[in-house]
C-alpha cells in the first residue's frame, strides 16, 4: 500500500504537470495562430481581451486613488488596495454578472463584518472559537447562495476579528467603492459583449480540430499502429471536452447582452457564435467516433481481425475536413480576407463531392472478412461526409454560423 506522502507528491506532481500543461499548450496555441494567419489577424482575436485588460487596470487605478482620499485609512497601502480587488471581482464578468457578483461581494462583507463584531464581543480569539466563527460564516454565506463570494464572509470574519473595529469599517466602504468602480466602468466604458471572445474560442477550437485531422490524414497515408490510432483518440477526446467549454463561452455571451445597452444590435452576432458553437461541438463528436473506428480497426476490436488497412480517400477527405476547418475557423473574426475564405472553403467542400465519390468506389467488400471490414469502412466515410456536412456553408445546417461577408465590389463601380 503507498504511503501518505507518496500519495501527496503524486498529487502535487500531477497538479504542476496540468499547470505546465496548461501554459505550453496556451503557447503553442498563441505560436500556430501566428503561424497560420499572420501577426494583423492574431491581433484581431486578441483585441477585446486587450482592452478589457487595459480596462481593468485602469478602474483599479481610479478605485485606488478614490480610497485614499475618500476612505479614512491607518495603513493606506495596505487597506486601500482592498478596493482594486473589488475591481477585479467585479469586471471580470458580463454586465448581468457584474450586478450580481458586485452585490454578492457587498452582501458577504457585510455579513462577515457583523459576524466578527457579534462574536467578537463575547468570545476571546483561540483557535477553537476561529474554527467556530468560520463554521457561522460559511453557513451563513451558503444558506444566502452568495454563490463565489461564500468565502468572503470567512475571510472579512477572520481579518475583522483580528485587526479590530475600525478595520471593518474601512473594509466595508473599500468594497463598496471598488465595487460601485467595478460596475460603472464595465457597463458605461465599452462594455464586453463576449461574443468576440466566444468567437476567439471557437477559432482557436476550429484550428486544434483542423490540425488533428491533418496529423491523422498524415499517419493514414504512411505506417500508423493501434498505438498511434491510441493517441489520436486521446487527442480527439480532449478537443470534445473543449467544444463543450466553447458552448459555455457562446452561453455567456448570450447572457452578456441582458442588460446591454446595444441589445438589439448584438443579437444576431451572439445567435451566430451560438449556431458556429454547435456546430463545432457535432464536427468534434463524430471525429471522436471516426477516431474510435479507427482504433478498433487497428486494435481488433469487436471481433474484427486487427488491421490498418484503410481506403486512402479516407485520408485525402480527412485533409478535406481540416482545410474546412482552418477555413471556418478563419471566418469567425471577419476581417478583410473573410471573402476569400468563404470562397476557398466552398472550393474545398466541391473537392471533398469528387474525393467521396472515389472513397465509395475503393471500398467494394472483396477477399476474407470484407464485409465487415466494409461496415467499418463506411462508418468512417459516413463520420467525415457528416462533418464535411457541418460546415457547409450554404446547404450545411449551420448556415448562420458563417458571418455574413459583402460582396466583392464589381470592378469599374463609382465609390
Amino acid at each position: 500500500m503507498p504511503r501518505a506522502t507518496d500519495s501527496v507528491g503524486e498529487f502535487t506532481r500531477e497538479l504542476l504537470g496540468r499547470g505546465h500543461t496548461t501554459l505550453h499548450s496556451g503557447f503553442e496555441r498563441s505560436l500556430r495562430g501566428l503561424r497560420l494567419h499572420g501577426v494583423r489577424h492574431w491581433f484581431r482575436r486578441e483585441r477585446d481581451a486587450f482592452t478589457q485588460t487595459l480596462k481593468t487596470a485602469l478602474a483599479c487605478a481610479v478605485a485606488w486613488e478614490l480610497a485614499k482620499h475618500l476612505v479614512y485609512h491607518q495603513h493606506p497601502q495596505f487597506h486601500a488596495v482592498l478596493a482594486p480587488v473589488a475591481v477585479l471581482i467585479t469586471m471580470q464578468v458580463t454586465i448581468y454578472q457584474t450586478f450580481r457578483r458586485g452585490l454578492q461581494q457587498v452582501a458577504a462583507v457585510l455579513l462577515g463584518v457583523i459576524a466578527a463584531l457579534v462574536v467578537g464581543s463575547y468570545i476571546e480569539l483561540t483557535w477553537y472559537t476561529l474554527s467556530m466563527l468560520v463554521i457561522i460564516a460559511l453557513m451563513i454565506g451558503r444558506t444566502l447562495r452568495l454563490g463565489t463570494q461564500v468565502n468572503q464572509v470567512a475571510t472579512t470574519s477572520l481579518l475583522v476579528y483580528s485587526l479590530g473595529r475600525g478595520y471593518g469599517v474601512e473594509r466595508i466602504w473599500d468594497t463598496l467603492l471598488g465595487a460601485a468602480v467595478g460596475i460603472v466602468a464595465n457597463a458605461a466604458v465599452a462594455p464586453p459583449t463576449y461574443s468576440d471572445n466566444a468567437a476567439k474560442e471557437l477559432a482557436d477550437l476550429a484550428d486544434d480540430l483542423a490540425e488533428l485531422c491533418r496529423d491523422v490524414a498524415k499517419g493514414l497515408g504512411g505506417t500508423w499502429t493501434a498505438a498511434d490510432a491510441r493517441k489520436w483518440l486521446d487527442r480527439s477526446r480532449a478537443l470534445f471536452g473543449d467544444s463543450h467549454d466553447a458552448e459555455d463561452v457562446a452561453d455567456q455571451a448570450e447572457e452578456a447582452v441582458r442588460y446591454h445597452p446595444r441589445r438589439s444590435t448584438l443579437e444576431p452576432e451572439v445567435n451566430r457564435v451560438d449556431q458556429a458553437a454547435i456546430c463545432l461541438s457535432h464536427v468534434a463528436a463524430q471525429l471522436n467516433g471516426l477516431l474510435r473506428g479507427l482504433y478498433d480497426l487497428a486494435a481488433g476490436n469487436r471481433g474484427l481481425p486487427a488491421t490498418t488497412d484503410v481506403p486512402g480517400a479516407l485520408a485525402i477527405l480527412l485533409l478535406d475536413a481540416g482545410r474546412a476547418l482552418n477555413r471556418f475557423g478563419r471566418l469567425q473574426i471577419p476581417d478583410r480576407d473573410s471573402r476569400r475564405m468563404l470562397e476557398e472553403l466552398k472550393v474545398i467542400l466541391t473537392a471533398a463531392d469528387d474525393h467521396q465519390l472515389s472513397a465509395i468506389e475503393a471500398m467494394l467488400p472483396i477477399g476474407a472478412h470484407a464485409v465487415e471490414r466494409w461496415s467499418v469502412h463506411g462508418a468512417l466515410l459516413d463520420g467525415v461526409r457528416r462533418m464535411l456536412y457541418e460546415l457547409d456553408p450554404v446547404a450545411g445546417p449551420h448556415t448562420l454560423a458563417v458571418p455574413v461577408v459583402a460582396p466583392e465590389p464589381v470592378a469599374g463601380a463609382s465609390t
